[in-house]
This record gives structure tokens, sequence and C-alpha cells, in this order.
């Protein structure tokens, strides 16, 4: 009896030993589905937060955001543009005060400047710029092959009086020789006297680019007030013969080459905006849609306030009441910007990045639009392209 009495007690100790294991396991499961439930309740209060955050921020991701120079020269944080608008357009109006409105006045045509904004079709930026100057390819090579000398000649039998003073100017002449003040001011100021070409084609980024004597004299000749004979023609959208089909394509295949410089500088595939102002000028709907080709070498500018500064049409008088129109080049390489035209310009301040013609610009869709001291401006940021 005593043996059958400790087997049933044993048995019993058992069973409330699974009794007690079974509720434990049932309170740590309902634990776990609370805390399961709760993790859920917070993870779908995140979750709305999140939704309402990306609601209320998602316009700013189709702003165009800049980087405004500081007072020391290097570049700040990001900043929505009309802020960064604002305060240099404030620095553009004191600085017109300060010289009584401006009695320098720059010229409408300046190549940052452009009046009547022309482009043509992608096809024309796809067949190249031997096709669209209307000129037999045996004639430019040749001309190319005889080099300065072809150029001379385009220049004295098509160019203006201005044209041959600068082109005597840059192929026979020392900086600091031509002290005549132009719109924009005296070619070379600032540069050390006495340079001759040849120490331009000298310079490293002419020697990176496997430049000659040609090509830096072309780019020079452009980069002074000899542009408007060499852009005006081709905005006639190649319906003519080209006067200068040499010296353009001396000035196209240098801008070219110049990626190299680019392409070994630190940074080579980091995105770098540049700047192209155009004074009362609307943006047509075709090209919001589809892009378009500029015809000429364009012209751009790392220097938001000199961009500006050509948008609003510089020169004298108040702001009030000008529209200004701002392409945002948005160049994702080397391999899709223009040349650094710095180091040769004629006007080495004004911060040049020029673009061969026949550059393809293709809206990214990022566009704005808002007034500030009377002054309406317009954004359009665009992909700049062109072949190799």
């Amino acid at each position: 009896v005593l043996a059958n009495t400790c087997d049933e007690l044993e048995y019993i100790g058992s069973a409330e030993a699974l009794l007690d294991l079974a509720a434990s396991i049932m309170i740590g499961l309902a634990v776990l589905y609370w805390v399961v439930l709760f993790a859920g309740f917070l993870s779908v209060l995140w979750s709305i937060r999140k939704t309402a955050a990306v609601r209320r921020y998602a316009p700013l991701a189709l702003q165009i955001h800049v980087r405004r120079k500081l007072p020391s020269g290097k570049p700040g944080e990001l900043e929505p543009l009309p802020v960064v608008l604002r305060h240099v357009l404030e620095s553009l109006q004191a600085t017109l005060a300060q010289s009584g409105g401006g009695e320098e006045s720059r010229e409408d045509l300046h190549r940052f400047a452009v009046q009547r904004l022309v482009t043509g079709r992608p096809v024309d930026s796809a067949l190249g710029i031997m096709t669209f100057m209307r000129v037999p390819d045996e004639v430019v090579y040749a001309g190319m092959a005889e080099g300065l000398a072809a150029i001379e000649r385009e220049v004295a039998s098509r160019g203006s009086d201005d044209d041959r003073v600068c082109l005597r100017y840059i192929l026979h002449a020392r900086t600091g020789d031509l002290p005549r003040r132009w719109s924009n001011g005296v070619m070379d100021a600032g540069r050390p006297a006495g340079m001759a070409l040849q120490d331009f084609v000298d310079l490293p980024d002419s020697v990176t680019a496997g430049l000659r004597a040609p090509h830096v004299a072309a780019l020079r000749l452009y980069t002074s007030n000899c542009f408007r004979s060499l852009n005006t023609p081709l905005r006639s959208a190649g319906e003519v013969e080209y006067p200068f089909p040499v010296t353009l394509s001396f000035i196209s295949d240098a801008i070219r080459r110049l990626r190299a410089v680019n392409a070994s500088q630190r940074g080579a595939n980091q995105p770098l905006d540049l700047w192209r102002g155009m004074a009362n000028l609307d943006v047509a709907d075709a090209f919001l849609s589809e892009g378009g080709t500029e015809f000429a070498p364009m012209s751009t500018t790392s220097s938001l306030e000199v961009a500006i500064a050509y948008a609003l049409g510089g020169g004298s008088g108040g702001l009030r009441g000008r529209r200004a129109l701002l392409f945002k080049l948005r160049a994702n390489s080397f391999i899709d910007r223009g040349a650094d035209l710095s180091y040769c310009s004629c006007f080495a301040a004004e911060a040049e990045v020029c673009y061969p013609p026949l550059t393809f610009l293709a809206p990214s869709g990022r566009r704005e639009a808002f007034e500030h001291g009377g002054v309406t401006f317009e954004v359009v940021e665009v992909l700049p392209s062109f072949s190799s």
C-alpha cells in the first residue's frame, strides 16, 4: 500500500509540473502576442509619420538647390535656389547703387546673354558641325591643315574691323599691348604682361589637351569681341554657308580635346553645375518637352553672379521690371562638361566654361519661377551632351 501511495504521489507531482510548464508556455505566448501587437502598432504609427513627412517634403525633391559662395570664396551648404538668388540679387543691387546705377553698360549680345532663344532639332546635334556649316568637308580639312593662315584669311575677308583688331592682337602682339576698353573690360587685364600666343600654347592645359597654336588662337578669338561674328551666322539655322568654317572647327575640336583636362582632375566624375543667363526671354513649350540644340558655341559660367548679371542685362537703370531666364546646366561627369577657358580667355575673370556648337540640351524636369525685388526669374535645369 505504501509503495502504491508513493507511486500515486509521484504521478500527481509530475502532472502538476506539466501543468505548471503548460501555464508558463501559455503566459509566454500571451506576452509575445502583446509584444508583437504593440510593435505592430508602433510600426503603423511610424509609417503614418513617415508618410506625412514624405508628403510634406516631396516637393523639395523637385526644387533646384545650389551652393552659395561664402565670403571666404569656398562653397557653402546646399540651399534652395530662391534663397541664393535673393542674396545674389541684393548684392548686385548694392553694387549698382554704389556705382551710380552702372556707368558701363554691358552689351545685349554678350556671350552669356542671348536676346533670342533659338535652338535646333535633336537631329542637328546628331549630324554634326560639318553638315551644319554647309561647307564641303575637304575645304574645312584643308584649312585646318593650313592652320593660322586659314584663320587669318577668314577674318580678313569676312570679319569686321574689330575682329581684325582682336586677331592681330592675339596672333602678333603680347598681353598688355592693347589698352582699348571693350564693353566688358580690357583684354587680358590681370595677366602678366608680355605673354605671346606661344606662351598660351605652352600652358599645362593646352599641353594636356594636345592643342596647337591654331586651336588656342581660335579659342582666344572666340572669347574676344569677335564672338558676335562667329555666333550670329550660326543662328540662321544652317540656311547659308558659314563664313568662318576653319575657325569654328578649331574651336569645336579644342573644346572637345580640353575634356582631357577635366578627366585628369580630382572629381572628374562628380556632378558640376554651370549657368547661362538670358535677358527678357521665355522658354518655349517645345523645348521643355523635347529639348533643343544650341547652334553656336555656348558660353556658360561657373559663377552664378556673372550669369545673373548678364541675364538682367547689366547696364544702367534699375532692375525692377526685368525678366531673367537662367539655364542651370547639370554636367554629371567630365565627359559632359565644356572647356574651362579661363586659362586662355581674353577675359579670364568671367570664369567661362564653353561648350562646342550643336550641344544638345535636355530638360531634366526641374523648373522654377519666382519674383524678387521686382525681377522675375525663371530657372530651367538642363542636361548638356555633345559628341566626341
